[in-house]
């Protein structure tokens, strides 16, 4: 048997003082062509009997199938160390087909200069892949390529992720989680890598993530479940869908990311009674991009009763399950280049409505870049369908919201404008409304007004400004009540504001500059 003794001593692992297990001590080659499975788990079995230390990679390529991770044990990968997922799924446990696994354990670190690659595009290569997208075959393929059930105290930092046939990183029911600085790349979607999400978290406590650069073709981010205490700062984000996604999470902490060549920038899916409550997002900038078949937002929010596809159909004898609960969420300090700008609706029965929605300090920018096919239509349906209103014809809309604040909004629109573009910020069924300090005008040509409020109970509009070119600047319609509208700036305009014939709303007006 190998005695600790005689693994070699590995050099130039920061702040190491745990004993070392050197993997070829126990037999693993190296070479990129061996199963090194049994040595790898051999020297992680030591080092948790010896109650704990660190198993090393020295240079080299090592092939494995599933690894168990035990408490107390870091992975040390050196620079020029590569761990690889076997293309032979026989080589995983037949359950879960996860590289590296751990459940019920804690004290857990994978760290190092070095890389672990899954081999996904082996298992998605070629015309596979193209039958699979249209749903002609199976794609047999590993889980997700590191995973964490039931942990504590799990620290992954430094190296380099790539290439997991599937999701990269999972945490299901995880506490106290640190990954720092790690670098994540998966091939964007079209080219190498159906859903390939970055980092999952579901119904985990007391994380951070920070200083990581991700590329995905799926979501980079997903925080769901009964998630709490999550904080995500200081990374960079480029997904073929959306790259920051959220799902169920109370106090989350967003900041200090970029967002770049991605399907959509940040995007909430709550269904079925989960609750999003406390998020707090701020200073992120965003660039999407065309190539992806997504709507191209820079941020959207979906809710509803159930998880509604594409082409579902609500059950018309069946009783819905509760909608998801969305309350006191704040997005602010973000500069936007998108093709969809911001779209987010409650669910209609008043148990549903978004309740106190704060968005500040917000600039998009219009590109207009949607694909041809994509169609462009005044209103989204009912139920809204995950994956999105595509190319809709106004810049920002909010529905079945409680109390919405939108303060400091600046919109432009990129030229040469689309003729179907129309409103800047459409507001529909909002019972609370605050716009102030917004900029922003309807496209050109169109003759829909800058701002439309649709059923909205009271609003308080202040501090705004029409920029040259503005027809109508504000309409009130179908129902909509009371208006406050003061210390605006709207000499630029043709007309103040606009009624319709269903509604009779009462206004209070003070320190407008309007049209002469």
């Amino acid at each position: 048997m190998q005695r600790t003794g005689d693994t070699p001593t590995a050099r130039g692992i920061p702040g190491n003082s745990n004993p070392i297990f050197a993997v070829n001590a126990f037999g693993a080659t190296g070479d990129g062509a061996t199963m090194d499975t049994e040595s790898i788990q051999q020297a992680v079995d030591r080092a948790a009997e010896a109650g704990g230390g660190t198993v090393y990679f020295p240079p080299g390529d090592y092939l494995a199938g599933t690894i168990r991770l035990r408490d107390n044990v870091t992975l040390y990968l050196e620079y020029g160390s590569t761990l690889w997922g076997s293309t032979d799924l026989a080589q995983y446990d037949a359950e879960h087909k996860h590289l590296l696994y751990a459940r019920n354990a804690g004290n857990i670190a994978i760290a190092g200069r070095g890389a672990i690659d899954g081999n996904g595009p082996r298992f998605w290569d070629g015309g596979r892949l193209e039958r699979w997208l249209r749903g002609e075959c199976d794609l047999p393929r590993t889980s997700d390529m590191i995973r964490f059930d039931k942990c504590e105290n799990i620290t992954i930092e430094d190296i380099e992720v790539r290439y997991g046939a599937f999701w990269n990183i999972g945490f299901g029911h995880c506490h106290r989680i640190a990954v720092r600085a790690l670098t994540i790349i998966n091939g964007i979607y079209e080219e190498d890598g159906p859903n390939t999400d970055g980092i999952n978290l579901w119904h985990c406590t007391r994380v951070r993530v920070s200083d990581c650069d991700i590329q995905t073709g799926d979501d980079c981010i997903v925080v769901l479940g009964d998630s709490r205490d999550v904080t995500i700062t200081n990374c960079h984000l480029t997904s073929s869908e959306t790259a920051l996604m959220i799902s169920g999470v109370r106090n989350l902490t967003v900041s200090n990311c970029t967002i770049h060549d991605s399907g959509s920038g940040i995007g909430f899916r709550v269904w079925n009674g989960i609750t999003v409550d406390g998020v707090l997002i701020d200073n992120v900038a965003i660039d999407v991009s065309s190539r992806f078949n997504t709507g191209g937002q820079a941020i959207y929010l979906w809710s509803f009763p159930l998880y509604i596809e594409s082409n579902d159909e609500i059950p018309k004898d069946e009783p819905l399950p509760p909608a998801g609960v969305v309350d006191n969420v704040t997005i602010s300090n973000v500069t936007a280049k998108v093709n969809g700008g911001i779209f987010i609706t409650g669910f209609r029965e008043k148990e549903g409505y978004v309740k106190r929605l704060t968005l500040q300090n917000i600039e998009i920018v219009m590109l207009g870049r949607m694909k041809k096919s994509e169609e462009l239509n005044a209103d989204p349906p009912d139920p809204y369908p995950i994956y999105g209103h595509h190319g809709a014809p106004y810049a920002m809309y909010f529905r079945w919201i409680d109390d919405l604040k939108l303060r400091n909004l600046r919109f432009t629109w990129n030229t040469p404008e689309q003729a179907d573009w129309g409103s800047a910020l459409r507001c529909v069924d909002v019972g609370e409304l605050e716009i102030a300090g917004f900029e922003g005008r309807q496209a050109i040509p169109s003759d829909a007004p800058a701002i439309r409020l649709i059923n909205v109970g009271r609003a308080f509009v202040h501090g705004c400004r029409a920029p040259e070119h503005t027809g109508t600047f504000l309409s009130l319609e179908d129902g909509t009540g009371d208006l406050t509208l003061t210390g605006n700036e709207l000499s630029r305009a043709q007309q103040a504001y606009a009624i319709d014939e269903n509604s009779s709303p009462l206004i209070f007006e003070a320190a407008n500059r309007n049209p002469e």
